[in-house]
């Protein structure tokens, strides 16, 4: 699908750690990008990253939904995974919202003139695979985290059968300055303190810079193929604790660690967010990359690089 240069662009949890990425890029490319905000705060954010702030809920029925009826729909639903202990119950409430925010939005967008609907969900969705990087076609066995996605997952395909545009992507650990990231790895490595950390190395993981995940979603939206699910990956994945290893050595700062044994994740970040830590999972970029993407940050010392330099400017 060509770009349009013109098209309007509705974009939820627009103000958040990877939809304030993707409106630069949508805002660069010469979009009007319209924004969901359940806050005026959020609404703050989404105008600060160039887009226009829509009031609402994707919880509660509005207004916001006729403005979702627009040429790209980009729909990242906000959860509080990573935030406090993550437990069973609040797993299946982060579960059963998720399918209500979906509906909300899809029923609004059906039957209208909408070209593309991006649909993000997450690698977890496909669970602990492994150390081979597996593709999209593999039969997902989601992680406890994943399991809070795939009822929603699932529910595409109805979506998909009756006609909708819809394309899934797949990001993986998508890292940047902000988010988990800042908060977990840079602040305490650029401040001296120690970074928390279970076990003595982490399972492999598939990450992505966050930059490269938001244009990797437009590029979905130009050339992916409607019903396809799309990993968002670079092509190295990475031991979980070489974020923190590699952007300590490349700032030149000593790192401090508060070591944990692995059974302790249960207990400080809940049951669900331990499983996504016991696990290996690497994904193949083979199928976004055979439709024609490319990588700014192909692997994780470009990616830390471009962050360092950001702080410096």
């Amino acid at each position: 699908m060509a770009s349009d240069r013109r098209a309007t662009t509705f974009v939820t949890g627009a103000a958040g750690f990877i939809g304030t990425a993707l409106i630069k890029v949508l805002v660069a490319r010469g979009h009007v990008v319209l924004g969901l905000a359940p806050t005026l705060e959020a609404a703050k954010r989404v105008r600060q990253a160039g887009a226009i702030p829509i009031m609402g809920n994707l919880l509660e029925p509005g207004q916001w939904q006729d403005a979702a009826a627009a040429d790209w729909v980009f729909h990242l639903p906000p959860h509080p995974g990573w935030g406090p202990r993550v437990t069973w119950r609040r797993a299946d409430a982060i579960a059963r919202a998720r399918v209500l925010m979906d509906a909300h939005l899809l029923d609004a967008v059906s039957g209208g003139a909408t070209q593309r609907i991006v649909c993000i969900a997450g690698t977890c969705c496909y669970g602990a695979v492994g150390t081979r990087a597996i593709t999209e076609d593999e039969r997902p066995t989601p992680s406890a985290w994943g399991r809070c996605l795939a009822p929603a997952l699932d529910r595409l395909d109805g979506y998909i059968g009756a006609g909708l545009p819809i394309l899934t992507a797949l990001p993986g650990w998508a890292y940047g300055n902000a988010s988990w990231f800042r908060e977990r790895v840079l602040e305490p490595v650029m401040a001296g303190r120690r970074v928390l950390q279970f076990g003595r190395t982490g399972p492999w993981v598939s990450p992505i810079h966050v930059d490269d995940c938001a244009r990797a979603l437009v590029h979905l939206a130009e050339r992916g193929e409607c019903g396809g699910r799309y990993f968002l990956v670079n092509s190295d994945p990475i031991r979980l604790y070489e974020f923190a290893r590699a952007f300590a050595r490349l700032a030149k700062r000593p790192l401090r660690v508060w070591r944990l044994p692995t059974a302790a994740a249960r207990l400080v970040v809940g049951p669900v967010v331990a499983d996504v830590l016991a696990g290996d999972a690497v994904f193949s970029n083979i199928r976004v990359r055979g439709i024609g993407f490319r990588f700014q940050y192909p692997t994780l010392d470009d990616g830390l690089q471009q962050i360092l330099g950001a702080l410096h400017d």
